[in-house]
């Protein structure tokens, strides 16, 4: 066994040896590039360089578009009325929920990873950030015990309150 990894070791040296030497000698007739090796690639091949104010001077002028204000149909303002009565009725709904925040069941299929249950709690608005959850649950030691099932919880619930009712 030894010898056969020392024999691999000098095989590995070897092989680098060689590359090195390879390199050097590719490496040591490569040119760089000045100004005088550009102009004669340009003259020999029939082409123009151009200083950087010649290349702006030939780029498009773009302009700034203005806007054109133009007055919406009376047919649409009423249209709008209405949505916007809608809008305001659904939000006073929303806000009377909110006030009660009564408690609501919710589901979690099994098969869901952690992370996927604190985003669906994030959704509905029982946590603030899932990913604050997450980390609290990773730091209570906790995140593989959460269950699935059907659960009574209310919007706004504490870290450590959720956690209590997913893990029990």
């Amino acid at each position: 066994m030894r010898t056969n990894l020392r024999a691999f070791a000098i095989g590995i040296l070897f092989a680098t040896g060689v590359m090195g030497v390879a390199y050097s000698i590719v490496s040591a007739g490569a040119t760089t590039l000045n100004e005088e090796s550009i102009q004669a690639y340009a003259a020999e091949n029939d082409l123009h360089v151009l200083s950087k104010e010649e290349y702006d001077e030939l780029l498009p002028k773009v302009e700034p578009v203005e806007e054109i204000e133009t007055e919406p149909k009376e047919e649409v303002k009423e249209e709008s009325n209405s949505n916007e009565e809608a809008k305001e009725e659904a939000t006073e709904v929303v806000e009377e929920k909110e006030e009660t925040n009564e408690p609501f069941e919710i589901v979690i299929p099994d098969g869901m990873a952690t992370y996927e249950i604190t985003a669906l709690l994030a959704r509905e608005g029982i946590i603030e950030d899932d990913k604050k959850f997450d980390a609290y649950l990773e730091d209570k030691n906790i995140a593989t015990k959460v269950r699935s099932g059907t659960f009574t919880m209310k919007k706004g619930m504490s870290y450590e309150e959720a956690a209590d009712v997913l893990i029990k």
